[in-house]
């Protein structure tokens, strides 16, 4: 072993246990992740997992898995720290979400629509709307399909609208 090779297998060294200081800076306990669900359900309101998410990241700077998420709302749902008040809606507890009984059933079929119709929109935004018109030259297009691009980018902005409301 020459002292050239020694000097890269410390560097190497040093390089790995930095990527691995970084990589336990930027791990969450479920633990953690369930302190900032309940925090985030304090606030009125139905919330997704992507909700939980994008919260969590805000407040801790962490990245939680699916997973984890996932198995944290579980926890919670089983100890009646959070309900589940739809298909992958979560609130405080189901009687915050509207004044009585039969408004809340009514409510949370509006709200789980609204979560669904948003969710479906989003979806078709990103993965449909952006992909078609994302990277298209517009300068390249004869006059009939310009106005083909301009009405799905008005398409576009109606989704947007339809979101706002479903919040």
């Amino acid at each position: 072993m020459t002292k050239e090779t020694t000097l890269n297998e410390f560097n190497d060294s040093n390089a790995l246990n930095e990527i691995h200081e970084v990589e336990e800076k930027m791990k969450i306990s479920t633990a953690e992740i369930k302190i900032y669900i309940i925090e985030c359900v304090k606030t009125y309101g139905m919330y997704t997992n992507d909700d939980f998410k994008k919260y969590i990241i805000q407040k801790s700077g962490k990245i939680p898995t699916k997973n984890q998420i996932a198995g944290a709302i579980a926890q919670l749902v089983d100890s009646n720290d959070i309900s589940r008040v739809g298909r992958g809606l979560y609130s405080k507890d189901i009687e915050s979400t509207s004044v009585n009984t039969k408004a809340s059933s009514n409510n949370a079929k509006e709200d789980t629509l609204k979560a669904e119709i948003y969710n479906t929109l989003s979806k078709v935004e990103k993965k449909e709307l952006v992909s078609a018109i994302g990277s298209v030259n517009v300068f390249d297009l004869n006059s009939e399909n310009f106005e083909i691009i301009k009405k799905i980018r008005g398409l576009k902005d109606t989704i947007e609208e339809i979101k706002g409301q479903c919040k």
